[in-house]
This record gives structure tokens, sequence and C-alpha cells, in this order.
């Protein structure tokens, strides 16, 4: 690799995928994969020691989440990269993670190929998008549905409530206090406009969410 080379950090929780991307990413001569992360919080401590161009981040991760990640990574490192690669075709999750300052989303439906071409628009200031979400991503902006209202955290919890995790679970996988979750959750219900666990499962599903 030469100096200018582009440096990449992939962060998954799967060491087989990471171990698939890096290959085909390192077949464009111009990428060098520098280092791998199984969650956000190995990823944070690694950029204390890496300097990397762009993080390739998957969103579904044990620990912090992808979400609460990248805003945890941006706070320390506010012009980090980050591209979001992940299997979630939702444009309020994409909309989010741009929200919270991601420089693109690709989901995993997407031609390897595409890959190495964001982290090239990346690296010139574009903002790559999955054709099969930009669209979508266009109109929710014109909405004003009040998920699409959620700050990242609040975002985060919201789905993980709508998919089923008790409270004692999301602070367990996102190493929070129980009583925190709690208030996110009166929080996430008080926006939605909801006051049961039945009718925030029904709003996920009704936005296509869980």
């Amino acid at each position: 690799m030469t100096k200018s080379s582009i440096k990449v950090l992939l962060v998954d929780d799967h060491a087989v995928v990471r171990a698939g991307y890096k290959r085909y990413l390192e077949l464009d001569t111009q990428i060098e994969v520098i280092g791998e992360a199984e969650n956000g919080e190995q990823a944070y401590a690694l950029l204390s020691t890496l300097t990397t161009d762009v993080i390739v981040m998957d969103l579904s991760m044990p620990g912090r989440g992808g979400l609460e990640s990248i805003r945890h990574i941006l706070q320390r490192y506010p012009e980090q990269r980050i591209l979001v690669f992940s299997m979630h075709e939702n444009a309020a999750l994409a909309a989010q993670a741009l929200r919270a300052g991601a420089k693109g989303y690709l989901t995993k439906s997407v031609s390897p190929d595409l890959i190495v071409d964001a982290i090239h628009q990346i690296m010139q200031g574009g903002q790559p998008i999955s054709a099969d979400l930009a669209e979508a991503l266009k109109q929710s902006e014109l909405e004003s549905a009040p998920h699409l209202q959620l700050a990242p955290r609040e975002f985060e919890i919201f789905r993980l409530l709508a998919n089923g995790q008790s409270v004692d679970e999301i602070g367990q996988r996102l190493h929070i206090g129980v009583k925190t979750v709690s208030n996110y959750q009166t929080t996430i219900r008080q926006k939605l406009g909801v006051t049961t666990a039945i009718e925030l499962h029904q709003y996920a599903r009704q936005h296509g969410l869980a």
C-alpha cells in the first residue's frame, strides 16, 4: 500500500463478515483495512491508536449499538468519516444514522463493488446512499411522523422495545442503568403518543420498524 492509501476500519460483530469485507475491499489497491472491531466500544478504543480515513460500520451490534456508537465516536473525533453498511432497509433508520453524523448508508443487499465506490465517494465529500433508500429518504424528509423526531439514542431504544426486549435486557445490551432505560421509555411513549407496550409495538409495525 502507498502512503496515500485510504485507511479503513471495519466494525461488525461477525468475524467471518469482516474477513469477507477485508478481502474484497483490498482488491482495490487504494484501500487498506488497518483495523477491525466487533462493536462500537472496540472501535472507539482503537481510534486512540489508529488513524483511519473511513469507518465501515454495521448498526446491529452488541453493546452501545450502531447509532449510539456513531454519536459517541463523533463526539470525540468530529472529523471521522463513517459509512453505515447495514442489513436494515428502512428509511427512518437510515435518516437517524445520517442525523447522528454518518456520511453514507448502504444496505447489505447492494453489490460489493458499491461499497468500494461509496468509500471513494465519502473521501471526495459525497454522501452515498443505497438506491433503494434514496427516494424513501427524500419522502421521509417531507413527513413529520413522531418517530422521525426521536434522537438517535431514543430511536435505538424504541426499536429494541418494539422488538420485544425488556427494560432489563436493553440496559444490559447498552450498558446503561434500568432507571435510565425506563426514563427513555417514558419519553419515547410521550413523543410517539402511545401509552402501552402493545401500542408501541403496533406503532413500530405500522411504520415497518419491528
